[in-house]
């Protein structure tokens, strides 16, 4: 099932279609905010973010109408615009093919321009599944969405503040690394991590990925990230005392108690 937030001329916008703008439009933003201070360029991330999102709806969508009308769509191809629905997992691997290629090609520090991206990947993802209507398995706890017979958990809410507190993780981190690529794979190690726990309250479906999989991923690229990090230097920000500041977490947690607060209060509503 689908939310209808609001209706725009006449026209129905979708929860997750809106979160998903929305996600896309404040993580470019963060995202040309950190790469002009890192010296990679604002415009340049703009660009690659631009192209990269194209590539996710042509691929996604391509994919999609091919699951339902195969080598036929060869046949009438303006099945292509007749709809908006798209194969995420398709235009997810386009998209990782499409990564790679311009990492390869156009980029001279990779590990820092992925550095770039995680925290605003993460925040996008977040808003993303805060929109999704894609419940979890069956629950009696007191917080799940009552659907009359029987009640399922609110995974998306689970989902979306999971990766809200990986981004602050990354952003706050973003100014004291020790090495170029620490914040990506921190990224891997955590999200990995986020997906293996969030399992536990998925609703299974035929056959579904090996939950050790994921364990395995947070492992490897756990160690990974700790291996590189004890073989760094210190980074000249060290002194700064991001630790020992109590006051500094204290409004760090406040902060996500507030937000958490609000995508409750919004992902409820929409249930409503």
């Amino acid at each position: 099932m689908e939310n209808i937030l609001f209706f725009f001329a006449g026209f129905p916008v979708y929860s997750y279609g809106f979160m998903l703008g929305l996600g896309l439009v404040l993580g470019t933003y963060l995202a040309q905010r950190e790469a002009k201070r890192r010296g990679i360029g604002s415009d340049f991330i703009f660009q690659f973010i631009v192209k990269t999102a194209l590539v996710f709806i042509v691929v996604g969508r391509i994919g999609f109408v091919f699951s339902v009308h195969g080598w036929r769509m060869l046949l009438y191809p303006w099945v292509l615009f007749s709809g908006c629905h798209l194969d995420e997992t398709r235009g997810l691997m386009g998209m990782s093919i499409y990564l790679l290629y311009f990492l390869v090609r156009h980029v001279e520090n990779p590990a820092a321009f992925l550095d770039v991206l995680a925290a605003p990947v993460a925040l996008m993802q977040s808003l993303a599944y805060l929109g999704s209507s894609v419940l979890g398995r069956e629950t009696n706890v007191a917080w799940g969405i009552d659907l009359g017979e029987f009640s399922l958990h609110p995974l998306p809410l689970y989902s979306a503040f999971a990766f809200y507190v990986l981004y602050t993780i990354l952003w706050r981190t973003r100014r004291s690394l020790r090495y170029d690529g620490q914040l990506f794979l921190g990224y891997l190690t955590l999200s990995a991590a986020i997906r293996r726990f969030l399992m536990s309250f998925e609703e299974v479906l035929g056959e579904s990925a090996n939950p050790w999989l994921y364990t395995f991923a947070a492992v490897v690229f756990g160690l990974a990230w700790l291996y590189v990090y004890l073989r760094s230097p210190f980074p000249d920000t060290r002194q700064r005392r991001y630790a020992s500041d109590w006051q500094s977490w204290l409004i760090y947690l406040a902060s996500l108690l507030f937000v958490g607060l609000i995508m409750t209060k919004f992902f409820y509503w929409r249930f409503s």
